[in-house]
């Protein structure tokens, strides 16, 4: 399908980073709305064009616009993904107005999909939360919810009203290390599997609609390209009318 690339400012953040389109495969028919977060590491090292082309190829998908959002540096990308109001803001407000100025149609989508990984995959679950309703699903692929203590899980279940968001949740059963120092601020005290099993039975409990998959592997691209398949046929199924 046709692509296009783009530089985007954004003023929350005080940066610009490369944003990627791609069109939907039918653009005359109505259309949802993906967006990754680590674009360039889901196109790198994930494959994720290969997989939708693929998947489009098979009528396995419904028809969506894809967004891809680089990260603006690896330093910032320490700053903006854990639980950060501005990266928030940049995707709620600037990047979503932009794209329904662009696409008319984006406005009446019925699914709006937000998609991460590792560290993503937690900005991704934080940013929906921050806006209730504007995503009807999040795929958080290793998120990284030990964040802080678990910091977003116990928001999670602190929150008086459930958000109207389905999540699917995948890892690997080899991700149990614990007490990992990442850089000298940031200590991973408990472990990806076992903090990522704490948010979903919060979630379980409080009534969300979860998909949740444990994959034999690491915190690892080629893991996170055999589960993204199934990942994007949930959330985005391909219609079973004729």
């Amino acid at each position: 399908m046709a692509e296009t690339v783009h530089a985007f400012r954004s003023a929350h953040l005080g940066n610009e980073r490369s944003i990627w389109i791609r069109e939907p495969a039918v653009p005359s028919q109505p259309y949802g709305l993906t967006i990754f977060l680590d674009g360039e590491l889901y196109r790198d090292r994930v494959g994720v064009i290969a997989i939708i082309d693929d998947l489009e190829a098979r009528a396995a998908l419904a028809n969506s616009l894809f967004v891809f959002v680089s990260m603006h540096s690896e330093e910032a990308r320490w700053i903006e993904c854990p639980c950060h109001q501005s990266f928030a803001d940049f995707i709620n407000g600037e990047l979503v107005t932009w794209l329904e100025a662009k696409y008319p149609a984006v406005k009446k989508s019925a699914e709006r999909i937000l998609i991460g990984l590792s560290y993503t995959g937690l900005a991704a679950a934080f940013i929906a939360m921050k806006a209730p309703g504007a995503f009807t699903h999040v795929v958080a692929q290793s998120g990284s919810f030990w964040w802080n203590d678990c910091w977003l899980v116990e928001q999670f279940r602190r929150l008086e009203t459930r958000l109207p968001t389905a999540f699917y949740f995948d890892v690997g059963s080899k991700e149990t290390n614990e007490n990992v120092r990442h850089k000298i601020d940031v200590l991973q005290v408990v472990s990806q599997i076992a903090a990522i099993r704490r948010l979903r039975d919060v979630m379980l409990d409080q009534g969300y609609a979860i998909k949740y998959v444990e994959f034999e592997g690491g915190h690892e691209f080629a893991a996170w390209r055999k589960t993204l398949p199934e990942a994007l046929r949930w959330v985005l199924p391909a219609s079973t009318k004729d």
